[in-house]
């Protein structure tokens, strides 16, 4: 699976934090929650799941799932 994009939204202050390349590490005005990873990986910071709202989209990269000719 391939990340088209890497988005998270905060749950308490509503900034949407999008991390669009690797080492791209933001973090929310209220400093709850931060997203890191680009389209290269995905990594979350945060206290509890509820702290933040994953957006990101993603594109199916399996050979096993692409239709045969």
């Amino acid at each position: 699976m391939g990340i088209i994009k890497n988005v998270i939204r905060c749950n308490h202050c509503g900034d949407v934090l999008e991390s669009a390349y690797t080492h791209d590490f933001k973090t929310c005005k209220c400093g709850t929650v931060s997203v890191d990873g680009g389209h290269d990986y995905l990594r979350r910071c945060f206290n509890t799941l509820d702290d933040f709202t994953d957006l990101s989209l993603f594109k199916n990269t399996d050979e096993n799932s692409r239709q045969k000719k």
